[in-house]
């Protein structure tokens, strides 16, 4: 997110929003004071919600174009008090009756490029990720702290809500509405807002509000070309709008039902490592697998699921004594939400300092978490600076990541750095950066979505 603090002054009252720059998750210290002191106790912001602040002229808000997939937004705090400015999930950027551009439907505040929504996640879960039915008390609140008499100018993530109109440019200005007053279609409001709280990435967010907003089919996006969204995210949206639904009682799609059945385990093991298998897998069932709860099959037929899916093949192997090796077979389910044929994807492997025998589930779906995602989310240096690097990372997943876990520089002892909310969608890139000189995969998380 590109920040602006007019008439000069830095935007250090956007608390919380800043890109994270330090391998211990904080950013570095700039060289000069903030124009306005930092609050303390007892200048701490009221919060307002943005739309309630304007209507009571304490906010003045303005909206323009940046075309397909963003708005940038002017918030104006008039009144005599720091406000602490909350944006909650499902805003809508609105043009003006006639004007025939795009409508967008705006994701939060602090998304990198190529990001739709916030990753809140679920009750009793310290970290980002979908791992349970109910969201935390505080699902989907972003703000950004204005001083008295201050601006604050942020880029709002968007995505379409007209198919087939001209995208609004910065010549264009916007009125900030709340998705209930821009559609009367309960789908709408509930795909928006949902979307918006649990993350995802820009072309999975794009192809689902198409699909509900215009009754667009896969289909004819896919015929549009790959560059706004790929088959991988088409069949992400397609199992959204299929929770969408199957939730239809409740204000919020029900993350569970993204999460279940889209990782598959088979565990089998070589001449005379039967038995061990079975049993390790048998331990496996439901344990997290990248940040998803994993189905373990017992046959070596491949699983029926619908995609989007993967399926880990595990093959235990003896290497030498108190050591057991496992080849990784990864497959996909692609297609769009049926049944469908299982594709390779590729190999991994690990390597556990333990007989099988003393295996556990656990110690195995550990390794295997750490082997796929290092097989296939990579993380290069694409840009160096004095003390900070730019990542590019690379997912060849058939999901968004949620985060990434990486080990800063190459030392032993090199501290593990985690990318919260990265929102990249499956066959795309992103960047974060990192105060190492190079940084390897560790692990990731996925939330179905």
């Amino acid at each position: 997110m590109h920040w602006r603090h007019l008439r000069l002054v830095r935007a250090w009252s956007a608390a919380g929003l800043l890109s994270t720059l330090s391998a211990f998750g904080a950013a570095p210290a700039l060289a000069a004071e903030p124009s306005d002191p930092l609050p303390t106790a007892e200048a701490r912001a009221e919060s307002v919600k943005i739309l309630d602040a304007k209507k009571a002229g304490d906010l003045a808000v303005e909206l323009r174009g940046r075309g397909q997939s963003a708005v940038s937004m002017t918030i104006k705090n008039t009144s005599n008090r720091r406000l602490n400015v909350v944006l909650p999930p499902g805003l809508v950027a609105s043009g003006a009756v006639g004007q025939g551009l795009q409508n967008m439907g705006l994701g939060a505040p602090g998304n990198r490029a190529g990001t739709f929504g916030q990753f809140t996640p679920p009750a009793g879960n310290g970290g980002v990720g979908l791992r349970s039915v109910g969201l935390s008390a505080d699902a989907g609140v972003s703000s950004v702290a204005v001083a008295a008499g201050k601006s604050v100018e942020i880029e709002m993530p968007a995505v379409c809500l007209n198919y087939g109109q001209p995208s609004p440019t910065a010549k264009d200005r916007l009125t900030l509405v709340d998705v209930d007053d821009y559609s009367t279609d309960p789908r709408v409001r509930k795909a928006l807002r949902s979307l918006a709280t649990l993350g995802t990435s820009q072309g999975t967010a794009q192809a689902a509000m198409w699909a509900v907003c215009n009754n667009v089919s896969f289909a004819t996006m896919l015929a549009q070309g790959e560059k706004v969204v790929n088959r991988h995210e088409v069949a992400l949206a397609s199992r959204f709008v299929e929770a969408l639904d199957a939730s239809a009682s409740s204000d919020l799609v029900d993350p569970a039902y993204l999460a279940e059945a889209r990782v598959f385990v088979s565990v089998v093991g070589e001449k005379g490592l039967e038995k061990e298998a079975q049993r390790i897998g048998s331990e496996m069932e439901g344990l997290r697998v990248l940040g998803l709860p994993a189905r373990v099959s017992v046959s070596k037929e491949l699983p029926n699921a619908s995609a989007p899916a993967l399926h880990l093949m595990v093959t235990l192997t003896d290497s030498k004594v108190g050591e057991t090796s496992a080849r990784v077979a990864v497959r996909y389910a692609s297609g769009i939400g049926q049944a469908t044929d299982w594709s390779p994807l590729g190999p991994a492997g690990f390597k556990e300092t333990s007989a099988a025998s003393a295996l556990k589930g656990a110690d195995v779906a550990r390794s295997l978490d750490r082997a796929v995602a290092s097989a296939f989310v990579s993380a290069r240096p694409s840009k160096k600076a004095v003390g900070v690097t730019t990542l590019r990372i690379e997912n060849r997943l058939p999901f968004t990541l949620a985060s990434v876990t990486v080990r800063s520089g190459g030392s032993a002892g090199a501290p593990n750095v985690t990318f919260g909310g990265l929102g990249i969608g499956p066959a795309r890139a992103g960047i974060a950066t990192i105060q190492a000189p190079t940084a390897t995969v560790d692990r990731v998380e996925l939330n179905g979505l």
